[in-house]
């Protein structure tokens, strides 16, 4: 199994985090003890951006869960992005879980698709890989403060688990699987991301 490595602040919260603390310090000089409340504000902001190592799997075939989060549907469906009947696993976010996106799959980022609706922004990223199975992860902003980032692009590799992103307070993610990909979860079922399996690719 590989342990994921990163600061257990995630990157894109750091100067959000760092900010906030300088200021606390500020308003503590400035105002004394009266101003000890300020210091809630770093620690709050420090565990909505925390990011803590996750272990992952490392077994080629399993797909891991892009997000902490529940289980709301484990279906067949039709993935519009590549035109093809698919495995559709929608999975709903935990507004108390951690914000951090991670890959399904090992493999090479194919194409990234963005797209404006009346819900807002919406990301869908192809990833593809050695064995030449399609994945699709279709990601939603939050719905308030609406902030998504990743660090991906074309022909890029991402490895099974491996951190790409961050989207706060996100709301529904969907994938897209091979059609004969076996399901390994079940609906309302609690995931971890990057460590707990959603599905299995069958070999041919």
């Amino acid at each position: 199994m590989a342990v994921a490595r990163h600061s257990i602040i995630a990157t894109e919260g750091q100067p959000v985090v760092l900010f906030s603390l300088l200021l606390s310090c500020v308003l503590l000089f400035v105002y004394g003890p009266v101003a000890i409340v300020s210091c809630l504000l770093p620690a709050m902001l420090a565990w909505l951006y925390r990011d803590p190592t996750r272990i992952i799997p490392g077994r080629p075939l399993m797909i891991v869960s892009p997000v902490d989060g529940r289980v709301v549907s484990v279906e067949s469906g039709h993935d519009r992005f590549l035109k093809r009947e698919a495995l559709h696993i929608v999975i709903r976010m935990s507004l108390s879980g951690v914000f951090s996106l991670r890959s399904v799959t090992e493999g090479r980022v194919m194409q990234i698709w963005q797209e404006q609706n009346g819900h807002g922004r919406c990301l869908a990223i192809w990833v593809q890989t050695d064995e030449k199975d399609d994945t699709v992860l279709v990601l939603r902003p939050g719905r308030w403060l609406r902030r998504l980032r990743y660090q991906l692009g074309y022909g890029m590799r991402v490895g099974q688990g491996q951190r790409f992103g961050h989207i706060l307070f996100g709301n529904t993610i969907d994938v897209y699987l091979p059609a004969s990909a076996r399901s390994t979860i079940v609906a309302g079922q609690r995931l971890q991301a990057g460590c707990d399996g959603i599905a299995e690719l069958m070999q041919s």
